[in-house]
């Protein structure tokens, strides 16, 4: 990940909260951003029609084999995301896609021509780092660890995964801040 940037992403999602009047501590609604930012968001199942068997192995080959992608048409992004999914891991999916979006990042094919799936690991830990900064401000993950939370009563509260809140918790470095906050 280049140097500052994840400077750049509290600021992103800062600025992103405040073109949705949100507050810092509160939950962001990926379906709301979505449509602030004027991208589709389309679940996997409703491709159904089109490609039954693409579908299908998508949405029954476990956690790992899709989650979403981001097509383009021009310049009008459209986001297919994996439905089978959790809430919680749908909300992260949808919210990695839009961090492309607000990056703007460019399309790259998905695939070579032997059909292996072509990976920029900048890119896509840009997209993650954004988007958990932007479901999980680190004034959230401070905030759950004052309030002592349990990582599943911080998951249903912002409706992400538990692991996404453990991961935001222990990146921003919450619960020693809090410690020594409460310390002073």
């Amino acid at each position: 990940m280049r140097r500052g940037f994840k400077t750049e992403a509290n600021a992103i999602a800062r600025e992103v909260r405040g073109e949705l009047s949100l507050s810092r501590a509160a939950p962001l609604d990926v379906w709301r951003l979505a449509n602030h930012l004027d991208i589709q968001v389309v679940p996997l199942s409703s491709l159904h029609a089109e490609a039954p068997r693409a579908v299908q192995l998508f949405m029954n080959g476990g956690e790992g084999i899709f989650s979403g992608v981001t097509v383009f048409w021009g310049h009008q992004r459209t986001i297919v995301f994996n439905d089978a999914h959790a809430p919680g891991r749908q909300a992260s999916d949808i919210g990695h896609e839009l961090s492309h979006g607000l990056l703007l990042h460019t399309p790259t094919m998905a695939a070579d021509e032997l059909g292996c799936r072509l990976w920029k690991r900048d890119v896509e830990d840009e997209a993650a780092w954004l988007s958990g900064s932007l479901l999980v401000p680190e004034e959230v993950a401070l905030l759950i660890v004052r309030r002592g939370w349990s990582l599943s009563e911080a998951a249903a509260s912002y409706g992400v995964t538990e692991s996404m809140i453990r991961f935001r918790i222990n990146v921003t470095g919450a619960r020693n801040r809090v410690q020594r906050m409460r310390v002073k």
